[in-house]
């Protein structure tokens, strides 16, 4: 193969980014410690999608990123032209991690439901609990 010539620069390596899911279960009191760990991570980005359940049990000024909810979504559209919220986060995460994942939440995806903001993100398949942190690592 080519060989670039010694004074190219080296490639630039992508940030990771990372898309959390938030749902009404009381463990989403631990979404600012969630996000907080997952921002010492090198080269990661972290925006929220939380449900309307879920805002109930975390203060979102200890979120230190972006925060989407339902609201954000028929906000942001007026009209044919203008950007979907849901299809733009869709595109911009490498990996949707839902913690806490309620059951209700859970039924939907399973039915094929997308009538609320966090479920129409979703794109990549689900995984077990185990397998987060070794997701995560392969960034």
């Amino acid at each position: 193969p080519p060989h670039s010539p010694p004074s190219a620069s080296p490639p630039t390596q992508k940030n990771a980014h990372i898309l959390v899911g938030v749902t009404g279960s009381v463990a989403a009191l631990k979404l600012p410690l969630l996000v907080a760990e997952l921002l010492k991570l090198p080269g990661v980005e972290v925006q929220v999608v939380t449900t309307e359940n879920a805002k109930h049990f975390y203060n979102a000024g200890e979120i230190p990123v972006a925060l989407h909810s339902d609201a954000d979504e028929w906000q942001m559209w007026k009209g044919r032209t203008d950007p979907v919220l849901h299809i733009d986060l869709r595109r911009w995460a490498d990996l949707m991690l839902v913690a806490p994942l309620d059951a209700n939440t859970l039924a939907k995806i399973a039915s094929g439901l997308c009538d609320n903001l966090l479920v129409s993100c979703r794109k990549l398949p689900l995984m077990p609990s185990e397998r987060v942190s070794a997701a995560c690592a392969a960034f």
